[in-house]
């Protein structure tokens, strides 16, 4: 009972560790595991818990090669620990990334930075933060095991312990004493170097701790540093420019401060590039294979655009493969490298920019290259402003030179006229969106170069964050949409999409909705991006929230504009699903299949009306409505529908049975009491049969349904033929039999599988009966049975077999007579003979 109990004790323990855990504590096989597990907190004492046993002396030699074994699994298994490896390797690179870190930190904390640079700094803490949350999280799983582990360890020993304590003084052999000492050594060894392993993690947690306290202290200060630049947009929160302040300030000191500061960001850019090479070599694999795959689409869109002008604007695209592979990777910068420094951030923007513009070169007018080549020369100032963003009087100088640049340029580009002089066949959207963004840059740049000069600085950055910002991001969307335009011109004439058949009958078409998409998604980016910019994205979804919240009662029923903008949503949603749907159905699924006349009409329509009533059911219970009220007028409302249109509604419903359940097609030769014929079609309300007389049979649905209906060809296309012969008393039955499959057998329209059957079924008043039973197809059957009639009348004159007529001469065989009916019979003759001779 006690080895019972502490093997159930320790399969509970194995149950509650991980995979890892249960590699790790690998141990002696369960029929010696009499090891209890550790207690938990808030569990019985361990004196509660029954004491290791002794194992018995016949399976000591066993369980000693097991425990050597396991012992050896155990070092490699904390040897082969991948998380401590990680943590080992990658933390002191993080620690003197985190070093660096905060030291620009504090430079950009301390003075007025915008906006956007604590957005992104607080963005860069995060990352890392969450880094070294799951390091600890990794780290305390470890250690528990560890734990686990030791203590396993420990018990066993003093299994082992005891058991050399029971067999030491019998006569126990010394080979076995040799093999317990030796897994009491393992054991130890096991133990010690598990312990190591523990001191270690715990070792390592405790650093990661440290830093992750910093971190936390860094996303503090930044977050207080948000908040307060927020709160001071309106107030002045530094010098004028012109002040004796600032002059003090400037000097010699900003040189030192400057070297200063960029090495700080180099040293933590180094750190990042050691602990992160993987992910630069990610990064150029997925460049490279995004050239070679633009190289091969620019063959391919060159000789379409040679047979399709109108592609000819998309091809162009293709022309600059390298850029626009650039361009491309920008998109995923964010996911290959988190934890992005300021400084490698600033090298990817003029990377990226520079691109950009090249492919915008070979897309826009020649009258907009002035605005792409301003805007390069303004985001690198705008990286400089970044690299300096800690030096308060530099960054304002430069800031007040960049808006300075910018209005003249705005000045220059308005007062010349070069937009107003673009022919009208020139001026598309693009043109009139660049006007208009040109004044609403100019008046930005004039505020933010009067608010940063007379000390408003927060403010400043803010705006000029938000112009420029915004528009470096449309350039980049703009680019990127033009791009994604080529790549789905080729999506649409290679595989696996050239090969649906709506690609093929509707491309042009399809391809104007999916560019729509593509912009309409960048509409939605910019327009997110330019709100965060501003630092109104959170307010304006808060404060959006808070409207469309708000709730408007009506008695016990209330209702909010979001549940009605909801439902309009649903609504919407739900019939542009069901036509996109039925299109697909219609242009590239029906096609490919044999379906019979009418099904594909009913599974559209099914479809149709079954989506917009999920979708409606769906937009009512978002409208806010009791479903269960909802539930109620539903039915009644069905009610009465049922019944003011109840033999319309049952023949539909008939119909829909008759689609999908198929026990009448199209092509069956069906029997309906004295009327017969071929299904000609399957309606909605009716089927139509046709009699093979010239005439047609229009049979509601219903009828079909709940009426007895014969389908000789339900299972099969073939039909069986049923010839009822007789033959006269006296013939061998035998004879008839073998005579009447003879005659089947003949016929190349009978089916050999199942062979013709002839069964000999009465004894008829004038004649033996037989039926002969054939197979045959179902187009043929009726020419098929007039042929075996005429082929079986044949064979019994060949053969001379007298068939049954009941109309011929019988013979009436009297056993006893009456004598006087007799003699009335003979009179009668008598007289017939006397009248027959006169």
């Amino acid at each position: 009972m006690r080895h019972i109990l502490k093997s159930i004790l320790f399969i509970t323990y194995a149950l509650t560790l991980t995979p890892e855990s249960k590699t790790l504590c690998a141990q002696t096989p369960a029929s010696t595991a009499s090891v209890a597990t550790s207690t938990p907190a808030g569990s019985a004492s361990p004196a509660a818990v029954a004491s290791p046993t002794p194992i018995p002396l016949a399976e000591i030699v066993t369980q000693a090669d097991a425990v050597t074994r396991n012992s050896r699994d155990t070092n490699a298994n904390l040897a082969a620990s991948q998380i401590t490896a990680q943590v080992e390797e990658e933390l002191p690179a993080l620690t003197r990334e985190i070093d660096a870190r905060l030291i620009e930190n504090r430079r950009i904390v301390e003075p007025n930075p915008s906006l956007e640079t604590l957005r992104t700094l607080e963005a860069n803490w995060q990352r890392i933060s969450q880094t070294l949350s799951a390091w600890r999280r990794d780290l305390t799983t470890r250690a528990a095991q560890l734990d686990a582990e030791i203590e396993r360890l420990t018990t066993l020993g003093e299994t082992w312990r005891q058991t050399f304590e029971t067999v030491r003084n019998s006569e126990t052999p010394p080979e076995v004493l040799q093999r317990i000492e030796a897994a009491v050594v393992a054991i130890r060894q096991a133990r010690e170097a598990t312990e190591q392993q523990r001191a270690q993690t715990l070792t390592l947690q405790s650093r990661v701790a440290a830093q992750d306290g910093r971190v936390i202290e860094a996303r503090a200060a930044v977050r207080l540093a948000r908040e307060a630049a927020l709160n001071r947009l309106f107030v002045k929160d530094s010098p004028a420019i012109w002040s004796a302040e600032v002059r003090s300030r400037a000097g010699l000191g900003l040189v030192a401060e400057g070297q200063s500061s960029f090495l700080t960001q180099l040293t933590g850019l180094g750190e990042y590039a050691k602990r992160e090479q993987i992910r630069f070599l990610i990064h150029a694999v997925i460049v490279l294979i995004l050239i070679s795959a633009l190289y091969w689409a620019r063959r391919r869109v060159r000789m379409w655009a040679a047979d399709e002008p109108k592609l000819k604007p998309t091809a162009e695209v293709f022309d600059v493969p390298i850029a626009a592979a650039i361009v491309l990777s920008v998109l995923l910068i964010g996911i290959i490298y988190p934890q992005t420094p300021r400084l490698l951030q600033a090298i990817f923007g003029a990377v990226a920019l520079i691109p950009t513009i090249i492919v915008l070169r070979r897309l826009v007018e020649r009258h907009l290259f002035p605005i792409l080549n301003a805007l390069v020369i303004l985001y690198f100032v705008d990286l400089l402003l970044t690299v300096i963003a800690a030096l308060q009087v530099l960054s304002r100088l430069v800031f007040l030179a960049e808006m300075l640049g910018a209005l003249l340029f705005l000045w220059w580009l308005i007062k010349s006229a070069r937009l107003s002089k673009v022919s009208e066949a020139g001026r598309d959207r693009l043109w009139r969106m660049t006007r208009i963004a040109a004044r609403i840059a100019a008046v930005g740049f004039a505020l933010a170069f009067m608010a940063n000069a007379i000390g408003y600085v927060s403010l400043a950055n803010l705006v000029a964050d938000a112009v420029l910002g915004s528009a470096y991001t449309a350039v980049v969307l703009y680019a990127i949409s033009r791009i994604a335009d080529g790549i789905i011109v080729i999506a649409l004439r290679v595989p696996p999409l050239s090969l649906l058949g709506m690609v093929q009958a509707h491309r042009s078409l399809v391809r104007r909705r999916l560019q729509r998409v593509v912009r309409w998604i960048g509409g939605f980016l910019w327009a997110s991006y330019s709100l965060e910019l501003l630092s109104l994205r959170v307010p304006f979804i808060e404060k959006a929230r808070e409207i469309l919240t708000a709730e408007l009662a009506i008695g016990s029923f209330s209702i909010s504009l979001g549940n009605i903008l909801a439902f309009a949503l649903t609504v919407w949603a739900t019939f542009l699903l069901s036509r996109f749907i039925r299109f697909l159905l219609n242009e590239d699924i029906y096609p490919r299949l044999d379906l019979a006349r009418g099904v594909p009409y009913a599974i559209t329509t099914t479809t149709h009306y079954v989506i917009l009533l999920v979708g409606f059911v769906i937009a009512v219970a978002v409208l806010g409505f009791d479903m269960t009220k909802f539930t109620i007028l539903a039915g009644a409302f069905g009610v009465g529908l049922g019944l003011g249109l109840q033999n319309i509604v049952s023949n539909f419903v008939s119909g829909l049975i008759l689609l999908f359940e198929r026990p009448i097609k199209v092509g069956d030769l069906v029997q309906m009491g004295d009327a017969a014929g071929v299904v000609k079609q399957i309606g909605i309300r009716a089927s139509i049969i046709n009699t093979g007389k010239g005439s047609d049979i229009i049979v509601p649905n219903g009828k079909l349904i709940a009426e007895s209906v014969t389908n000789w060809t339900f299972s099969s296309n073939r039909r069986t033929i049923e010839i009822r012969v007789g033959a006269a008393y006296g013939t061998d039955p035998h004879t008839i039999i073998e005579l009447l499959k003879e005659v089947a057998a003949a016929d190349a329209r009978v089916a050999a599988d199942p062979p013709p059957q002839a069964l000999f079924v009465e004894f008829g008043a004038d004649a033996l009966y037989f039926t002969l039973q054939a197979w045959t197809n179902n187009s043929e059957w009726i020419q098929a049975r007039s042929d075996l009639a005429v082929a079986i009348n044949a064979a019994f004159v060949e053969h001379k077999i007298s068939n049954a007529n009941p109309n011929s001469q019988r013979d009436l065989h009297l056993r006893s007579v009456d004598p006087q009916a007799v003699e009335i019979l003979t009179n009668v003759g008598d007289a017939r003979r006397d009248g027959d001779a006169a």
